[in-house]
């Protein structure tokens, strides 16, 4: 299978890589907004990858591994470094800025359904993690 997603841009080339890498570290700043990420935030987004992310990019790359799963990498990294959740945020929207049209409005739509997920998944949407999604909503075009 052809795992080649990768598109010009300038001189660098995004990748299936760069994108699923800055959506994990966005994942990673929802679930982090409140300073703490407990394990049924970590359930959710795992849930969200595996139902809906996977079965939307089946892609392996050279290794064998799902696309998907370089955003639980990037999650697993940033949360294992102690990045905070603004810092996140911003590495995602910093991306975002830069190649605008990286993501078509059905996948909009699932980046604001995960955040979503991992959010309601400990009693509900907290005052953080309400203003980053209001913020990812209006970075996204969606507010």
């Amino acid at each position: 299978m052809d795992t080649d997603l990768s598109e010009p841009h300038g001189s660098h080339q995004i990748t299936y890589e760069d994108r699923y890498s800055s959506l994990g570290v966005l994942f990673y700043s929802i679930a982090a907004s409140d300073r703490s990420v407990v394990q049924v935030e970590l359930k959710a987004f795992q849930d969200m990858v595996t139902q809906h992310w996977m079965a939307t990019d089946p892609t392996l790359d050279e290794a064998g591994v799902a696309s998907v799963r370089y955003m639980d990498i990037a999650f697993d990294e940033a949360h294992r470094s102690g990045m905070g959740a603004e810092e996140a945020f911003a590495t995602f929207e910093a991306d975002l800025l830069r190649e605008p049209d990286r993501y078509d409005a059905w996948t909009r739509d699932l980046i604001l359904r995960t955040a979503d997920a991992i959010a309601q998944a400990s009693a509900g949407v907290n005052t953080s993690e309400a203003k980053f999604i209001g913020r990812l909503q209006r970075l996204l075009g969606r507010s």
